[in-house]
């Protein structure tokens, strides 16, 4: 089943950040750990790590999107895996 990456505390006074740069494509694979996608807060540029490993099966925001700490920003899963849409 796909894993729902969720977009971490970025901060004890940060609620999210906007989407940089992803990192991995859809349809790349990218293991436990490796840098999946930059974030940028109004302090600082950060990568965000993956908490999963697999081929990644759908970036939920495009680049350029602000987005709240804890929503589901991406889904890693096994190649052709379904994922939700919404």
């Amino acid at each position: 089943m796909a894993e729902a990456i969720i977009m971490p505390e970025l901060g004890q006074t940060v609620s999210g950040g906007t989407i940089t740069t992803w990192l991995v494509p859809v349809g790349g694979t990218i293991e436990l750990g490796d840098p999946l996608l930059v974030v940028e807060t109004d302090k600082t540029e950060l990568e965000v790590e993956s908490v999963a490993e697999g081929t990644v099966l759908r970036h939920c925001f495009p680049e350029g999107t602000e987005v709240e700490s804890g929503t589901v920003i991406a889904y890693i899963g096994e190649d052709g895996e379904e994922v939700p849409t919404s």
